[in-house]
This record gives structure tokens, sequence and C-alpha cells, in this order.
């Protein structure tokens, strides 16, 4: 399933932290809405100086024909990011006591 890490210079983590598990349905909306630039085979390399991105991993078996295996980097605000991830997550739990068919 493909992830979202969210990375910052100055969390001493070099591989971010990760913000979301997604379908493949849902990846392919996310990146309907945000442009992504392909880093290659392992996990783009942070600086202190970084305020904030998102990086999405696609892995083997899940792909289509557009898509290779690895890190991509949005060219979106991570908030931007955030605003889709909130937006995703709403979707998948509905408020409690609220039926499904409402």
């Amino acid at each position: 399933m493909p992830n979202i890490y969210y990375c910052n210079g100055l969390a001493n983590n070099d591989l971010g932290i990760l913000r979301a598990v997604l379908s493949w349905e849902e990846c392919k909306s996310l990146l309907n809405l945000f442009s992504v630039q392909y880093a290659g085979f392992q996990f783009p390399a942070m600086t202190q100086r970084d305020q904030g991105f998102a990086v999405l991993n696609l892995l083997k078996g899940e792909l289509d024909d557009k898509w290779q295996v690895g890190f991509y980097g949005f060219d979106a605000d991570l908030l931007q990011i955030e605003e889709w991830v909130q937006t995703c997550v709403v979707s998948r739990n509905p408020t409690p006591g609220r039926k499904l068919a409402d």
C-alpha cells in the first residue's frame, strides 16, 4: 500500500514520520490533485534547513504502467497534503452514530 511520510529537518529522523497508509484508489486520487517528482529508490535526504515536505512511497506490486517503484516528493505545500489526508481519514471513518447511508 502507498505510504505518505512527513519530513522535517529538525526532527532528527532521516526517514521522516509515517503519516498515512493509502489504498491504491486513494493514492490515485491524491496524484490527480498534486504533482510529484520521482526521487528514486532511496528516501530523499533532508537538511536542517528543510521547512517540511511530504514524500510518497510506492511499493512493488501495486502500480499501474504510469508509476514506478520508489519515492516521490510532492510539489505541494505540506499543509495542502495534510488537508487532503484529513479529508481522506474522515471519509474512511464516519461520525459515530451516523449511518453510512446518511
